[in-house]
């Protein structure tokens, strides 16, 4: 095998997927890129099982074949190679040797590989089975729900992005037992799910990443392999899904409030901002406190001290005093584009509904702390 590649490009192919990679594999095949020659490309796939992907750049082939790299120390290699093209030549031995692609500079790298047969690759499915999707909304979409997905949580389903299709809109939803946000937008074609899934939090991260400077994405789904498939540009990107059931978010979203209060959102934000730094941790709990024409936003924190602030809101009804984790609350504000923000409850122990006046698709869902 061998062929030459313009560094620039190597490089960025390379950084582009070995963020997949752990930083505390050392099993070989997982800790390898695979580099496949095809014609005039040459193909780079990562993975760690659970999540591929795998970038296409072209190339000047002059002996077709495949070959598995320690990822980290190629990418190290060609970060620093000093030379605009790079000429890779591997033989029978799976010795990758590594020059200058001009032939002008004698400098030679040696870096040893491993057969490309021990390199676990997804089935591939047909292009039938993708459908098209809007980049733009898709990131939208993610941006308004993700912050509310658990890490590390026992219940997996929690930890991953729950997708599916409701007639001609495509529904997100994202939680962690605690709060909830919930996202439709119009699709030109559906999602290729008969029911929901849930797509791990690395495998959206790493979605977020690369859907931001393209115009046109693809994505198709596996049932029997349980995967779902993202064609970004020159990237694919695939990943199996939480197997498990999403708890019905439906359920969760109140369906009547007995309180609606609007609120500018950004003086909101600051002032929960403001109430933040004097919270008490672990917990973070600031308290709003709303009485007949006016919100305070307070918190306290034993010996160190504590904040009252008082906003003017359209309130009418009896004095209630709802805690909250700050964090969830700048969460959802963070992510709103309206200048105001719509509130609604109906006591101070019941999930609070937050919505964007401007956006019925848009709600997010936050449990009340005990004060």
């Amino acid at each position: 095998m061998k062929f030459t590649v313009e560094k620039a490009g190597f490089q960025k192919a390379i950084s582009r997927i070995e963020g997949i990679i752990s930083a505390r594999e050392i099993r070989s095949v997982i800790s390898s890129i695979l580099i496949e020659t095809d014609k005039d490309k040459i193909t780079l796939t990562a993975t760690d099982l659970d999540i591929s992907m795998k970038t296409t750049l072209p190339a000047t082939v002059a002996k077709e074949g495949a070959i598995t790299a320690p990822a980290k120390k190629l990418s190290q290699i060609i970060k620093e190679f000093r030379f605009e093209s790079v000429e890779l030549d591997i033989d029978s031995e799976n010795k990758i040797s590594i020059r200058d692609g001009a032939g002008k500079a004698k400098t030679e790298i040696h870096l040893m590989g491993a057969p490309s047969d021990e390199f676990m690759l997804p089935t591939p499915i047909k292009e039938s089975h993708f459908k098209q999707f809007p980049p733009a909304l898709v990131n939208e979409m993610i941006r308004k729900t993700s912050y509310a997905i658990a890490e590390e949580d026992a219940r997996y389903v929690f930890n991953g992005l729950y997708m599916e299709s409701d007639g001609d809109q495509a529904v997100f939803v994202g939680t962690d037992g605690r709060r909830l946000a919930r996202i439709a937008r119009n699709f030109p074609e559906s999602l290729p799910v008969d029911k929901g899934v849930v797509v791990p939090v690395k495998a959206i991260r790493e979605l977020t990443r690369l859907i931001g400077s393209i115009e046109e994405g693809f994505v198709g789904f596996d049932k029997e392999e349980g995967r779902l498939y993202f064609k970004l540009g020159d990237v694919e990107l695939i990943t199996r899904l939480i197997d498990g059931n999403f708890p019905d978010y439906r359920q969760v979203i109140p369906r009547k409030l007995d309180h609606e209060v609007r609120l500018n959102r950004d003086a909101l934000r600051l002032s929960l901002r403001q109430a933040a730094v004097l919270a008490a941790e672990p917990s973070r709990q600031v308290r709003l406190e709303f009485t007949p024409g006016t919100l305070v936003v307070s918190s306290s924190t034993p010996d160190l001290g504590n904040v009252s602030d008082p906003l003017p809101c359209e309130y009418q009804g009896e004095e209630v005093t709802i805690a909250f984790n700050s964090n969830y609350l700048l969460d959802v504000l963070g992510v709103l584009g309206s200048e105001e923000v719509t509130m609604g409850f109906s006591t101070a122990s019941a999930p609070t509904v937050l919505r964007d006046p401007e956006d019925s698709e848009f709600v997010a869902v936050v449990m009340p702390m005990k004060i």
